[in-house]
C-alpha cells in the first residue's frame, strides 16, 4: 500500500516527457526515412537517364565514325575525279597543240579553242591549274 502511494504521488512529468520525447524520435526517424527512400528513388532515376544518355552518346559517336569514314571515301573520289580531269584537260592540250602543228588546219577555229582555254585558266586558282591574269 505504501508503495502505491509513493507511486501515485510521484510527480508523472518526467514519464510524460520521456513518453513524448520518444514519440518525436520515432515521428523524427519516419521523416529521415522517407527522405532517404525519396533520394534513393531520384538517384535511380538519375541513374537511369545517364546510362541512356550514355548509351545514345556512343550511338552518336559510332554513328559520327561511320559518318567520317563514308566523307573520307567520297574525298577520296573527288580528288581522284579531279586528277582524272586534269589528266584530259593536259590531253586536250597536248592534243590542240598537235592538231596547230599540222598545216592546213582551219587557223581561226584553233585560236579561238586555245583562247577559250586560256580565258578558263583566267579565272581558276592558281593551285588548281589556273594561270596568273
Amino acid at each position: 500500500k505504501n508503495e502505491l502511494a509513493q507511486h501515485l504521488g510521484e510527480d508523472p512529468l518526467p514519464l510524460r516527457r520521456a513518453k513524448i520525447t520518444a514519440e518525436a524520435a520515432v515521428k523524427k526517424a519516419e521523416k529521415a526515412t522517407a527522405a532517404a527512400s525519396k533520394a534513393r528513388a531520384q538517384a535511380a532515376d538519375d541513374a537511369a537517364k545517364a546510362t541512356e544518355s550514355r548509351a545514345a552518346a556512343e550511338a552518336s559517336a559510332r554513328q559520327a565514325e561511320q559518318d567520317r569514314i563514308a566523307a573520307e571515301a567520297r574525298k577520296q573520289e573527288a580528288e581522284a575525279a579531279v586528277e582524272e580531269a586534269r589528266a584530259k584537260v593536259a590531253e586536250a592540250e597536248a592534243y590542240l597543240e598537235e592538231v596547230k602543228a599540222k598545216p592546213g588546219q582551219a587557223q581561226g577555229a584553233l585560236w579561238y579553242m586555245s583562247r577559250e582555254l586560256t580565258e578558263k585558266k583566267k579565272y581558276m586558282p592558281t593551285a588548281k591549274g589556273g594561270i596568273a591574269r
